[in-house]
């Protein structure tokens, strides 16, 4: 009866995959994440955002110049499609990303920035917003490094994917320093990330 109280109170799309998830195994939530994201983008709709494109050396010297920190910086794409800010911030309020099961080691940090860069090229056509790795002050994280229009300038902004946070670099884990671009996830095991 507990259980179908807190389903009852659930108002967020969070609160609702929490307590539909409660009691499962690790396996069933993600049989049950797979299952829902399926079909969650047809309930939550697209949000009609404006894409620009900008050449990687843009993208380089606006997230340097934020984050000068950034170095060994590496990209699969020849140039970038990028949005605004704005529409950065409400794809974010619809997006799932961060209502996926953590999971140590299978959905932890590397996989929620690297869900939320394809989630965001699958669907909006923006990859622009890349993974990244740096510090924080609760230890070495992945997360992402986008780089978006806001008054008609390119600007960059941190984003923790697990918490649809976007920051300039005071985030949900304390301050954030990145410094590898996502071309080193899964080629070097990092220890102590998460």
């Amino acid at each position: 009866m507990g259980f179908i109280c807190k389903l009852l109170q659930a108002k967020t799309v969070e609160e609702i995959v929490a307590a539909n998830s409660a009691l499962m195994t690790d396996a069933q939530k993600a049989q049950y994440w797979y299952e829902l994201s399926q079909n969650i983008f047809a309930i939550l709709g697209k949000v009609d955002a404006p894409t620009f494109e900008i050449s990687t050396q843009e993208w380089i010297a606006v997230a340097q110049v934020q984050y000068p920190t950034l170095s060994d910086i590496k990209f699969a794409d020849s140039k970038f499609f990028t949005t605004t800010l704005s529409a950065l911030k409400e794809i974010l309020e619809r997006d799932w990303t961060n209502i996926v099961p953590y999971i140590a080691e299978i959905s932890d940090c590397d996989k929620y920035g690297t869900r939320l860069y394809s989630h965001l090229c699958d669907y909006y056509k923006i990859n622009a917003v890349v993974p990244v790795w740096g510090d924080t002050t609760k230890g070495y994280h992945a997360f992402n490094l986008a780089v978006v229009r806001d008054n008609g300038n390119l600007i960059a902004r941190l984003i923790e994917p697990q918490a649809d946070q976007i920051f300039i670099d005071q985030g949900p884990l304390g301050k954030y320093v990145p410094r590898l671009t996502a071309i080193e996830l899964g080629i070097k095991r990092v220890e102590g990330v998460g």
